[in-house]
């Protein structure tokens, strides 16, 4: 890692951490996640994708990820969540259909 300071120094800084054993950490807390959380329970920002298609339900998936300040990657998991909980469903093609909100009593 560089760092430079006004034009007046540099700093490197060595790391003896390889990207293999970075991986096995993210491994180890991505797939360690999602078993605290129920899976039939969205989380606070799907539930926010639900209110925007509710005012919207032609919307894009990059706006959802403009409006929520997420990527495109992270919505469309979040859209796969909804859609496997029976909340979500899409109607139509990608480009020309919409959303359809699933409504449960």
């Amino acid at each position: 890692i560089n760092f430079e300071f006004s034009d007046s120094f540099w700093v490197t800084m060595k790391s003896n951490i390889t990207d293999e054993v970075v991986d096995k950490v993210t491994d180890r807390v991505t797939n360690n996640v999602p078993d605290n959380v129920p899976d039939n329970v969205p989380d606070k920002r799907q539930l926010l994708v639900l209110e925007l298609i509710k005012k919207n339900n032609q919307v894009l998936l990059k706006d959802l990820a403009k409006n929520l300040k997420v990527s495109t990657r992270t919505i469309r998991r979040d859209i796969e969540k909804l859609k496997k909980i029976n909340k979500l469903k899409r109607i139509g093609s990608e480009k020309g259909g919409h959303w359809k909100i699933i409504e449960h009593n």
